[in-house]
C-alpha cells in the first residue's frame, strides 16, 4: 500500500473545481514573486486574489458538496442561490484585497458591510450549505470501532451506517497512559498500519455528538484511508498535545477484558474522561 496523495494539494483542486464552475474564469499559477510569499499558490486572473484565502473554512466534504450543487448540469441538486453567493464572495474579496494592499482597510469597510463584505458572504456560504444533507467520512480506531460504543453516542442510527474495513498508513495506535481508550499518532514510516472502520455516511448531528464525546483532548484531522487499495477521504480524531501515551492499543484485548471498565469509568457523552 503506498500513499502519497496530500490532503491540503486535494484541498486546492476542490476550491479550483468550485470557482471554476461558478466564475467561468481562469485561474493559474501566481508570479515568482507571489510565489514567495505564497509557495505553490493559484490567483485569480489580473488580481492579487490567492487560492488559500478563499474558503478557508470548508473541509474536504463541504467542498464536494459545493461541487455537486453548483454543477449546473444536475438539474436536481443545482442551487442557484449559492452559486450566487459564490460569486458575490470573490468579487468581495477581490474588493478586500485590493484594498489591503493599497492600505485601505478601513476604506474598504466603510463601504462594505456586515452583510456584503467577503467574510460576510462566506458566511452566508455556509448558512446556506446547511440547508443540504451533507455526509460526512470518519475512520474510527479506537473505542468507536466498537458497535457499542457508536450506539452510545450515536444512537440508533449506527444500524444505518455504511462501514467498510480500512487501513490508515503512517500511524500508530497506543493506549492514553492511565485510561481504557486510545490515541494515534503520525509516525511517517511506512511499515505503520492502523487498522480501523471507514464510515462514510456520518450525518451532521451525528458529528456534533462525537466531537462532543471526544472532547477537548481530541481534534478532527483529514487523512486518507486505504479500502481495498483504493483511497478515501476521512477524518481521524487526534489527540491534543498534551495527552500521554504507554503501550501499543490492542482493540481486541481492549473489546474482550477492558470495553466495561471503559463505560463505568471513563464514557461520558459530554467528553472521555
Amino acid at each position: 500500500m503506498d500513499e502519497t496523495l496530500n490532503i491540503n494539494d486535494d484541498i486546492k483542486s476542490l476550491k479550483l473545481a468550485v470557482l471554476k464552475d461558478n466564475l467561468k474564469q481562469n485561474w493559474k499559477l501566481d508570479t515568482d514573486l507571489w510565489n514567495e510569499e505564497f509557495p505553490h499558490d493559484f490567483r485569480f486572473e489580473d488580481t492579487y486574489l490567492q487560492l488559500s484565502f478563499v474558503l478557508r473554512d470548508f473541509n474536504i466534504d463541504e467542498l464536494k458538496h459545493l461541487i455537486s450543487i453548483t454543477n449546473l448540469f444536475d438539474v436536481k441538486n443545482y442551487s442557484h442561490d449559492i452559486s450566487t453567493l459564490i460569486n458575490n464572495y470573490i468579487k468581495s474579496c477581490v474588493d478586500y484585497l485590493n484594498h489591503e494592499i493599497d492600505g485601505k482597510t478601513d476604506e474598504y469597510f466603510q463601504k462594505f458591510n456586515n452583510n456584503n463584505n467577503c467574510f460576510s458572504y462566506e458566511k452566508k456560504i455556509k448558512k446556506s450549505l446547511t440547508k443540504y444533507q451533507i455526509n460526512y467520512s470518519l475512520f474510527f480506531y479506537g473505542t468507536l470501532r466498537s458497535l457499542e460504543v457508536r450506539k452510545a453516542v450515536i444512537g440508533e442510527s449506527s444500524d444505518n451506517h455504511n462501514i467498510s474495513l480500512g487501513y490508515l498508513l503512517k500511524h500508530k495506535v497506543f493506549r492514553v497512559k492511565n485510561a481504557n481508550y486510545p490515541l494515534i499518532k503520525y509516525t511517517n514510516n511506512q511499515v505503520d498500519v492502523v487498522k480501523g472502520l471507514l464510515i462514510n455516511n456520518i450525518t451532521f448531528e451525528e458529528l456534533k455528538k462525537l466531537d462532543r464525546f471526544e472532547g477537548r483532548n481530541y481534534f478532527r484531522q483529514f487523512v486518507k484511508v486505504n479500502v481495498d487499495q483504493i483511497h478515501h477521504d476521512a477524518q481521524i480524531y487526534m489527540p491534543t498535545k498534551n495527552m500521554i501515551s504507554e503501550e501499543p492499543w490492542d482493540y481486541e484485548k481492549w473489546y474482550k477484558n477492558d470495553m466495561k471498565n471503559f463505560f463505568l469509568n471513563e464514557f461520558d457523552l459530554n467528553g472521555v474522561k
